[in-house]
């Protein structure tokens, strides 16, 4: 994990690398299977699809809507 500054949050988040599924679905997105994913971070608050390389904000995006991550239901 690593602290970052979410473009979408506003504020500081954790972020974590992407798993293999977000990887698939950025290169896919990109249209270039060759394209370098493996120094992408996903911020960790639930709802937010932000990710971005390790060091700034530039080349990142918004993952798919399906990897939203639900809010918790309350029993």
């Amino acid at each position: 994990m690593i602290r970052r500054a979410c473009r979408t949050c506003g504020t500081m988040q954790d972020f974590r690398k992407l798993n293999e599924e977000e990887r698939a679905a950025v290169r896919e997105e990109r249209k270039d299977p060759r394209h370098y994913v493996d120094n992408l971070w996903r911020c960790t608050v639930r709802g937010c699809l932000w990710y971005q390389p390790y060091l700034h904000t530039d080349g990142g995006g918004l993952l798919p809507e399906r990897f939203r991550e639900k809010p918790a239901v309350a029993e």
